[in-house]
């Protein structure tokens, strides 16, 4: 069995096809047919007296294409879990960065209160 790629009367691809060997052990190939793989084209055209495809579609089409085919793109459910995901990781720092302020004025506060008692003790023995 061989794959091959049928075009249409302007050259341009329509499907693959796959044939079978015959009675005689032979492939018989479509006149509209050829076994040359096309490229990934967006809209793939047949030179017969080349026997080469060629990219058909203007800038336009293929822009147009893209664009339909960005809005019918679905969001998948691991897309949906990496937004969460990114936002909780953001809430988890903000949370943290906030712990850590109030870490910072803690000990702060614990400080200027040592301080102050130490002060305070130095003036009672000053008496």
């Amino acid at each position: 069995m061989i794959q091959v790629y049928e075009y249409d009367e302007n050259f341009f691809l329509t499907k693959p096809i796959l044939i079978e060997l015959d009675d005689e052990d032979k492939y018989i190939i479509p006149e509209n047919c050829t076994e040359i793989q096309p490229p990934a084209f967006f809209k793939s055209r047949f030179y017969p007296e080349e026997q080469t495809w060629k990219e058909a579609a203007t800038l336009e089409e293929i822009d147009e294409i893209l664009r339909q085919a960005e809005q019918e793109t679905e969001t998948l459910p691991i897309d949906i879990l990496k937004t969460q995901n990114a936002k909780l990781t953001l809430r988890v720092a903000a949370t943290e960065k906030e712990n850590g302020l109030r870490r910072q004025r803690e000990a702060d506060t614990t400080l200027l209160i040592a301080q102050l008692q130490k002060q305070i003790s130095e003036l009672k023995e000053v008496k």
